[in-house]
């Protein structure tokens, strides 16, 4: 008899673990959103944390789009870029400017994020060039903007998720 009570005691305990679990696993599981993927007519992609939406899409001979999520908005431009010329990167307006350079898939690129006052409110935003700003050859242009100081968080998020898929070589002959 003792020893079934223990089998008992094992297998109860064994029980309540698993069922405590699964009890906490689950309702976590089921809170989360995976991130999205956006694929841009076979050109690029790129992840969107969860809650984005697309807000417009422009009927141009370009390829543009806008996203948006809680004021913070997404904005990319195939081969073309909306940052200033390559001569007048930094303007005595942004604040807290930084710049790096990064890569997309193996190509050149380059992060700048900075924040300005607009209407008396501080924004933030971070841009994307791939491809070399310098000689206006550039693959793809997004930028982030928000009026959330964790939007230039964001931003990187996003950026590090882009993916270029036909290769293209860094140095032309």
């Amino acid at each position: 008899m003792p020893q079934n009570l223990v089998k008992s005691t094992n297998a109860r305990r064994m029980f309540l673990a698993v069922a405590f679990i699964f009890g906490l696993g689950l309702p976590v599981g089921m809170c989360q959103q995976s991130q999205q993927t956006v694929d841009v007519e076979g050109l690029f992609s790129f992840r969107l944390p969860p809650g984005w939406t697309k807000t417009s899409s422009f009927n141009v001979a370009e390829v543009r789009g806008e996203w948006a999520k809680d004021g913070t908005k997404l904005v990319y431009v195939w081969q073309k870029t909306e940052s200033g010329r390559y001569g007048q990167r930094r303007q005595a307006w942004m604040n807290d400017y930084e710049e790096t350079p990064a890569r997309v898939s193996g190509r050149l690129g380059n992060v700048r994020s900075f924040s300005s006052v607009k209407d008396g409110k501080r924004m933030y935003q971070a841009e994307l060039n791939v491809g070399n700003w310098e000689r206006g050859q550039i693959e793809l242009y997004m930028r982030v903007e928000g009026s959330d100081p964790r939007t230039l968080d964001v931003a990187k998020e996003i950026f590090k998720s882009v993916r270029l898929p036909i290769p293209s070589p860094e140095r032309r002959p």
